[in-house]
């Protein structure tokens, strides 16, 4: 009996990190592009409030992210290399070091703009099946490999028939659950390539709480290197 544990949860540890992997295509388009993200962030008795981002990645660990709208957040930039954050914002006039798990705007993290490397940065085990609408899922427990990362832990459902992303649940290190997000508007954003288009993010306690990010203008292209140079950042404002 305990031969067969040997071999069969190191499989098992496989299998989850295969699927986490597999979902991560698509929350990505191509190793290396561009798309523009819209975020729309609500709350009770309040007006909807949107903010604008264009996002420049490169492989799987650098990003620059331009604040776009509104108006007056021109000229600020978020650069992810690896598991370092800086941001820049032009009366400062130099990068400030900053953690992904920061809240950018509404619901969203600087994580969830900046970073889309589940597969990276947190370690998979697979804890079983559950139906979500309809849809029959793998659930996943993420551990973060490091403390640096935005989530402490997620709890994540992938659909078991093309291993799509359709429900994640966000936790601090606290064990609090921090925000609830769904995955859906999938589209051929590219040939031969489907994307998630669109993710919600709610309040893990105040469900009146909510971000809408809607991604779009997406183009696939080499990224210059003076763009994730943290030196470079003013100039690219």
């Amino acid at each position: 009996m305990v031969l067969v544990f040997a071999f069969v949860m190191p499989a098992r540890a496989d299998e989850a990190a295969d699927i986490v992997r597999d979902a991560d295509r698509f929350r990505r388009p191509a190793e290396s592009f561009v798309w523009k993200i819209n975020i729309t962030s609500q709350e009770a008795k309040k007006s909807p409030s949107t903010d604008g981002f264009e996002v420049f990645v490169k492989g799987s660990g650098r990003s620059l992210v331009k604040f776009i709208a509104p108006p007056r957040n021109v000229g600020r930039s978020l650069l992810a290399l690896g598991r370092d954050l800086w941001i820049y914002l032009p009366d400062a006039g130099k990068p400030v070091r900053i953690p992904f798990s920061q809240r950018l705007v509404g619901q969203v993290a600087n994580g969830d703009v900046a970073r889309a490397d589940y597969s990276g940065d947190y370690d998979a085990k697979l804890l079983g099946d559950e139906t979500v609408d309809g849809v029959a899922c793998h659930v996943v427990d993420l551990k973060a490999k490091t403390k640096e990362v935005t989530y402490a832990a997620v709890k994540y459902w992938v659909s078991k028939d093309g291993r799509r992303p359709v429900k994640a649940e966000f936790y601090a290190a606290t064990g609090t659950l921090l925000k609830t997000g769904t995955f859906d508007g999938f589209k051929e954003v590219v040939p031969g390539h489907v994307l998630a288009t669109r993710l919600t993010l709610v309040d893990g306690i105040r469900k009146d709480k909510s971000s809408v990010l809607d991604y779009g203008g997406i183009v696939v292209r080499d990224i210059p290197e003076k763009y994730f140079d943290k030196n470079s950042m003013k100039s690219l404002d």
